[in-house]
């Protein structure tokens, strides 16, 4: 990569304009840069650059080489490998509907080694993988191209993003202005009609019109025109063709009245698009501010980290960054790789983590997670992981995964759309033709009603329901510290009707507490200490806390675990076992049954019973109302343990759970999870995301409530991020709703379509009304999903 001598910006050096000036390299993205540079040079002003930083390209620089896109420089940045296939996440330009996703989506996927193509509706993010073995991605970029959309990625997707939106009000105006001013030459025209005009004013009043009318169809309308052009070579129609089609066919119908001496629609056309256009502007705005979520965490990522090298703090690229290698943070820098503190102490915010706004304080040694806020002073930190192994990477990862991922179903209405303006263009045609051959109708009131059918109808409403739903429904659960791994996991969980809870962990705190020992022969507590560090079930952790820390750890050999078992290892020639009665009997220990409350832990040295511990766990707060929560939605469950059975009892006693397994191992859990769904049960598994990974895998949905830096979870679906059992019951509130949403959208865009068609059919709908009603029904869908996030 290099810099542009003028503007600073970073380009593949293939894509620059090289120049050799009294033997210096000299490299600029375009002429404009080149004339600027050598102005300031020419006035002996090159101070200007040591006051200016990261000077805005200018808007007529080159588009980027395709080729670009195959460098080694963009695949460091922004590809990222997985087994023998390659995925980004790029931003495209000019979509105008779904109809223009459907085209893309449609035309890549036919691509040789593309093997899976997503753009999303509302921030038209498409996430592209592909086998480069087969095909190279600068291929698929140009196929883009070739389409009429444009590309970019990192902050060029800001800047174009920016002038689409620039480009869309100053169409937006000069379509208001026109139309204001051709509504009061329409005045005069109906005025003229009743009380008589004579031919020449009439005349006059027409061709004020064309004129006003003209800039409104070729300019603030080509952005409908040109997508609707390009779907035509590539035999698509969608809701641009009807827009298009609608509004020349009445403008040309115009030009040829006035001529005639008959009525002209010249204000129609203009009320049509501006009505459209002012609906579209409307909907971009809710639809992005619908998906600021995801913005605000890409935005999150800086640039550049500064890394200890030689003795020298120097800046490179997240990406660059090696594991063990010391970063330098300083007060209101984002932490963008996990890591060890190296200094004394440092104060974080989380709020992006897990939205806890409180202040956490570490200390030296403490595990810093990317994401995390620096808010007071300088620290430094080794880095325990890769920015691509990051938490925060991993989390915007899941998000996009979320956004991009399509719920079952968003399907049904793609193939409704998809088929849609084909039916209605058919629709019009015919309703043409009956009205001007069989009730011998004028040509141009059989016009009239033909485009009104035209435009009245909506494909656009149909294709927003699911996405622009469901991203406010993921944002909105992001925004409470839940998960969504995918989109489609909102469906599914809507549709849930049976929960298996597991209990250590879930129902209760997961730190049970030694309450009594009872030895049967002296044994070397410091190498039981040794013993139960292998191991991070939270019994061994009870045991711990129990024990004293001894001075130093004994030598642990050939641990082995066994799943709801036990452990077993070798320490100084001496073999250990611990576990449950069963797991010591069957190891061929002697030991009598034990009738006592509590977990039991059993602990024998050389196939000798040397004590057993008994432990007691408490019930988690907000486990009950979790439960009544459930029972209020009608979701029935049951606990699903390996714990003993009189301890798994004496939990669902306390919270009148009347189903309950026990002693069941992580196949015996996915055993009875299958059976469950045979009987026609939707199941949601909710665990510790560790030892329930089996059960987790076989319920439509698996539900972790995790610490937030083990975000990499890949058992679970939905990964509740704060150890509470109420954003748990908040995860099926929000589920529901937006499932719910989604059906009230999808059947308001039906029904508006149902019913209105019909009217314009019959002729009770002019077409400027036509295309208010039109980008109503877009807006209606828009701000119903909005009313998620008001919850």
């Amino acid at each position: 990569m290099q810099q542009c001598k003028h503007c600073q910006s970073s380009y593949p050096i293939s894509s620059l304009i090289h120049i050799q000036e009294e033997g210096e390299d000299l490299y600029f993205c375009c002429n404009g840069c080149k004339s600027a540079y050598f102005l300031l040079k020419e006035y002996n002003i090159e101070g200007f650059y040591d006051k200016a930083q990261n000077l805005a390209p200018p808007s007529n620089k080159q588009k980027i080489s395709t080729q670009y896109y195959d460098s080694q420089a963009f695949r460091e940045k922004y590809v990222k490998n997985q087994e023998n296939l390659q995925s980004v996440t790029l931003s495209i330009h000019n979509i105008h509907c779904s109809a223009c996703i459907w085209l893309i989506e449609t035309m890549l996927s036919k691509m040789d080694g593309v093997e899976e193509i997503s753009i999303h509706y509302t921030n038209h993010k498409a996430k592209i993988i592909w086998n480069d073995q087969e095909v190279l991605l600068s291929k698929i970029i140009q196929m883009i191209y070739d389409l009429g959309y444009d590309v970019s990625v990192g902050k060029e997707s800001a800047y174009k993003e920016e002038q689409e939106k620039r480009g869309y009000y100053i169409k937006l105006i000069v379509a208001i202005f026109c139309t204001m001013n051709i509504m009061w030459i329409a005045v005069a025209q109906y005025l003229g009609y009743f009380s008589g005009i004579q031919r020449e004013y009439q005349i006059l009043l027409n061709v004020a019109s064309f004129i006003l009318c003209t800039p409104v169809l070729l300019y603030s309308g080509s952005i409908f025109y040109k997508s609707a052009l390009i779907n035509l070579r590539h035999k698509n129609i969608g809701m641009d063709f009807l827009v298009f089609s609608g509004s020349s066919i009445t403008y040309l119908y115009s030009i040829y009245a006035s001529f005639v001496g008959k009525e002209t629609y010249f204000e129609s056309v203009s009320m049509i698009l501006t009505f459209v256009l002012i609906g579209k502007f409307l909907e971009i705005s809710k639809r992005n501010s619908a998906g600021e979520i995801l913005q605000s965490l890409h935005h999150q990522i800086p640039q550049s980290v500064k890394v200890k090298r030689n003795a020298e703090l120097i800046e490179v690229l997240p990406q660059e960054v090696q594991v063990g290698e010391s970063i330098e943070i300083f007060a209101g820098e984002r932490i963008v790789i996990d890591g060890i503190l190296q200094s004394p102490m440092a104060m974080l915010d989380e709020v992006a983590l897990s939205g806890e706004s409180n202040p956490v304080q570490k200390h030296q040694g403490d595990l810093l997670l990317s994401g995390s806020i620096n808010l007071n002073q300088n620290f430094t930190y080794t880095t325990t992981k890769t920015f691509e192994q990051s938490n925060l990477n991993t989390l915007i990862e899941m998000m996009e995964n979320a956004i991009h991922s399509k719920p079952n179903i968003q399907n049904i209405a793609n193939k409704i759309s998809s088929k849609f303006s084909q039916i209605v263009l058919c629709i019009a045609c015919f309703t043409f033709g009956i009205y001007y051959f069989f009730f011998a109708d004028a040509f141009a009131h059989s016009l009239s009603i033909a485009v009104s059918v035209i435009i009245i109808a909506c494909p656009c409403a149909l294709a927003l329901a699911t996405p622009i739903t469901s991203i406010v429904g993921l944002s909105l659960a992001y925004k409470k510290g839940i998960l969504f791994k995918q989109g489609k996991f909102l469906e599914t969980l809507a549709k849930v009707n049976y929960v298996c809870l597991d209990k250590t962990g879930t129902l209760t705190e997961g730190k049970p507490r030694v309450i009594e020992e009872i030895v049967y022969a002296p044994y070397d507590s410091e190498m039981l200490y040794a013993f139960m560090q292998q191991n991070n079930h939270p019994i061994a952790y009870g045991i711990l806390d129990y024990l004293q820390k001894p001075q130093e750890n004994k030598p642990i050999e050939d641990f082995k675990l066994y799943d709801c078992k036990g452990v077993e290892a070798m320490c100084n020639g001496e073999v250990l076992l611990g576990g449950s009665l069963e797991f010591l009997r069957e190891k061929g220990v002697a030991l009598e049954e034990v009738q006592k409350e509590g977990s039991i832990f059993a602990f024998a040295v050389n196939q000798k019973l040397c004590s057993i511990f008994f432990l007691k766990d408490t019930l988690k707060a907000g486990a009950r109302e979790l439960l009544d929560g459930l029972r209020k939605k009608d979701i029935d469950f049951c606990i699903l343990s390996g714990d003993r059975n009189e301890v798994v009892s004496e939990i669902a006693n306390k919270l009148g759970i009347d189903t309950y397994y026990s002693s069941h191992s992580p196949i015996q859990k996915a055993q009875v999870i299958e059976g469950l769904r045979k009987e026609g049960k939707k199941i949601a598994m909710l665990g510790d995301g560790i030892n329930d990974i089996l059960a987790l895998a076989q319920s439509e949905v698996g539900i972790s409530i995790v610490n937030k830096s083990d975000l990499a979870l890949h058992s679970s679906d939905v990964i509740v991020m704060q150890d509470s059992l109420e954003l748990v019951l908040q995860a099926f509130v929000i589920a529901q709703k937006t499932f719910s949403r989604i059906k009230e959208n999808i059947a308001l865009s039906i029904v508006y379509n149902i019913i209105t068609i019909p009217l314009a059919c019959f002729g009770l709908v002019l077409p400027i009304f036509a295309a208010l009603s039109m980008s109503v029904s877009s807006i209606a869908v828009v701000l119903n999903a909005l009313r998620l996030s008001k919850n």
